[in-house]
Parts: C-alpha cells; structure tokens; sequence
C-alpha cells in the first residue's frame, strides 16, 4: 500500500513502494495509481524493478481522454484501459497508442472501505491483467516480462478495428 486514507500520496512514494516489493520478491505489481505528469523517480523505479524481472501493469486513466496516465504510460508497463459488460470501451477509460489491454472494469464487485460494492474504474481493471500476468508467471517456462505481455496481448480478444487500436489496444 502506497497511498494513504485518503486514497493520496506522491509518485515518490509508489516508486519506493514497487522498489520495495521488487526488493523482497514481488514478481507481478499492480499500479492501480495515476497521474498526468511524467515523474524522473518513478521512472527510475520502473527502469529497476523491470531489470529486477518484475511485470508491472498500471491503470490507464478515469478521465475519457486520449491520454494515458503515468505510470501507465511509460515504457516497461503495461497499460490497461476499461471495457463494460458488452465489451464496449468504458466512457470513462482513457485511451490512446499507449493502451495495451483491457479488462472489464465497470461495476465490479470489489472491496470497498466498510465492506464490498460496486466500483468503476480502471484501476478494478488493471487486477485481472495483474492476475493472468501472475499465472504465465507461474509457468515452469520462466517468461519474461516482455514475453508475458507479448502473451497476453497476442492472445487477446481482438476488439474495435482489427489489430491494435488506440481505444483498445490489443484487446
């Protein structure tokens, strides 16, 4: 956990956060975190815990826009937007060249402070890559992060127009 209460924190703290986990044998690190500027610290953390072999996945963004959010957006992350029920681009996932997958991610049952219920977002998205990122981890062919997202993004329902898009990327 790199936020506080209130759901706030620094790019600095998610950097020495995923150093962190990386440091103590995290192989998969789910970012549901996000911010419109680029951040020198968090890039850095990025760099070193993909050298370490760490797949890192982010949430793209809630704000509609063509625009992924950081640290989605920098390389060595995978960036993942949200898809409704029918599949269909949530109207509040953000896209762009710099999606990589989506997942659902409108009314997902989830945690929520007090007990469960209903979110949006994709930050409820980002966990189902995290999680398939998780299990071809755990195949005795030991792939590597780019071969996990090679996996996943080839492997995907291809939605919108065929091939990459920028409002689905691979799917």
């Amino acid at each position: 956990k790199v936020l506080n209460s209130g759901g706030n924190g620094s790019f600095a703290d998610v950097a020495a956060g995923i150093i962190w986990a990386a440091d103590h044998g995290a192989q998969v690190i789910n970012l549901s975190v996000g911010g419109a500027s680029p951040s020198a610290v968090l890039q850095d953390a990025v760099n070193y815990v993909y050298g370490k072999g760490v797949v890192l996945v982010a949430a793209a963004g809630n704000t509609g826009s063509g625009i992924i959010l950081y640290p989605a957006r920098y390389p060595h992350v995978i960036a993942v937007g949200a898809v409704d029920s029918a599949n269909n681009l949530a109207g509040f996932s953000n896209f762009g060249p710099d999606l990589d997958l989506v997942a659902p991610g409108a009314s997902i049952y989830s945690t929520v402070i007090g007990g469960y219920g209903y979110k949006s977002g994709t930050s409820m998205a980002a966990p189902y890559v995290s999680g398939l990122a998780a299990i071809l981890r755990g195949y005795p062919a030991g792939f590597s992060p780019d071969a996990i997202e090679w996996e996943m993004e080839s492997t995907a329902l291809d939605l919108g127009a065929a091939g990459f898009d920028v409002s689905y990327g691979f799917g």
